[in-house]
């Protein structure tokens, strides 16, 4: 049976292409798709729609986190992610991911957490309210790799609690993929070098050979599921690359030569400028040990530069802020998730830029862009009705409660600690 339509009127609708925004416009949703989207008077509104007034309101695409982890932790050192319980955990990030549907992100992926194919199930099904969840299941590291933070533990400990898949070799490389695939995996995640919050590495120190790089490119894109990689310094960027990975997450050590090859690769760029601004910034408050503080900082002396000579060469620039912990604001331990577009407004990007990044260019990264991240006909109805115009201001995106009414799915979603009356009616 056909939905009747919902036609919001009057709003200013910015519909993530880049386009201009068009003033006094008319979003016509149905069966929880967008039907029309134009000006009011370009559009005939059925009789039986319910209507909703967006007068002075500003409508734009729910937000995309490409890298938020739902680990479900309470502190960033690492040895708590091992000693609580997964239930535990879990328990608390299911609480996480309606705080990220109710901070304006429609859409997240969860590149490497194992509880998080659990949590996307139950949000699919309906149980728990959440954003649109990819998961890569567990990590794949080599021993004593990234994906392996607490080295000083036993190795048994990591696979008991689920924090990685350890594997060495590209016989064991191809069957770890295999295993994610097997548990439901959205995407692989793969980690091509050291980093900050690992003990016994540093984000220079490559991990992985190209061969066995390769070896899990090839098996999950033959099962069509795209690759993420940690890749922190150069050298572990263009073996990555080279290995045919489709995104690089971080690319603190991007230089000529590496961004030459995400061109002609084509691959993507989720820089998580916001996480090395917390561990530098909040580090000591959320529990980050201070060797790890001191390898943030001299990662953020870099990473900003890195970021903007990618952007202005031209490699297609994703959103993902690499947050475990709560995000809103309400918990000042990690801040919003949308201060991540607040840092590429001050790195120079304008604020229309940062929201194309953060929902047309992520749902391309993300390989949904056929779905989401866009406000035109044919896509899901994700989207935002906002009181205040984040175009001139994006710091206002921080702020769930400048954000009167999320949809996903074309349906208003339930809101976190918002007084009554205040949503739009429905």
């Amino acid at each position: 049976m056909k939905e009747r339509f919902i036609a919001l009127t009057g709003g200013t609708l910015i519909d993530g292409t880049g386009a201009e925004p068009l003033k006094q416009s008319c979003l016509l949703i149905q069966n929880g798709l967008v039907r029309a989207a134009g000006t009011l008077e370009s559009i005939s509104i059925p009789e039986d729609a319910q209507t909703l007034d967006c007068r002075g309101k500003t409508i734009m695409p729910g937000l995309i986190d490409a890298h938020v982890h739902l680990l479900g932790v309470t502190s960033l050192d690492t040895l708590s992610w091992v000693v609580d319980d997964p239930c535990l955990r879990t328990a608390r990030a299911t609480m996480d991911a309606w705080r990220l549907l109710d901070s304006g992100f429609t859409t997240v992926r969860d590149p490497g957490t194992y509880i998080s194919l659990f949590i996307r199930n139950a949000v699919n099904e309906g149980t728990v309210p959440g954003p649109r969840i990819l998961s890569a299941g567990k990590v794949i590291s080599q021993t004593g790799g990234h994906g392996d933070p607490a080295h000083h533990l036993p190795d048994g400990w990591v696979a008991d609690r689920n924090i990685c898949r350890i594997a060495d070799g590209e016989a064991d490389c191809r069957r770890a993929v295999r295993e994610q695939a097997r548990a439901g995996a959205d995407l692989i995640k793969i980690m091509t070098t050291g980093g900050v919050m690992s003990d016994a590495d540093s984000p220079e120190h490559t991990q992985y050979s190209i061969a066995e790089i390769r070896a899990m490119t090839d098996e999950a894109h033959s099962m069509g599921l795209k690759v993420a990689s940690h890749a922190q310094g150069r050298q572990g960027i263009i073996n990555a690359l080279q290995g045919g990975v489709d995104t690089i997450e971080h690319g603190t050590g991007l230089d000529s030569q590496a961004i030459d090859l995400m061109l002609k690769t084509r691959a993507f760029l989720i820089p998580t400028l916001s996480v090395f601004h917390a561990l530098v910034h909040r580090g000591e408050r959320i529990g980050i040990k201070p060797h790890h503080r001191e390898k943030a900082r001299g990662l953020l002396k870099v990473h900003k530069s890195a970021f903007i000579q990618a952007w202005k060469a031209g490699v297609k620039i994703g959103l993902g802020t690499d947050f475990l912990l709560t995000p809103q604001v309400i918990n000042p331990v990690m801040g919003n998730h949308a201060e991540e577009l607040a840092l590429y407004v001050s790195a120079g990007l304008s604020p229309m830029d940062a929201i194309v990044c953060a929902t047309r260019n992520n749902a391309e990264a993300l390989g949904v862009d056929d779905r989401t991240g866009t406000l035109v006909p044919g896509k899901q109805a994700d989207l935002l009705v906002l009181d205040k115009d984040p175009l001139v201001d994006i710091s206002r995106l921080q702020s769930p409660e400048n954000i009167a009414q999320i949809f996903k799915g074309g349906r208003p979603v339930p809101r976190i600690q918002k007084e009554p009356g205040t949503d739009l009616p429905l």
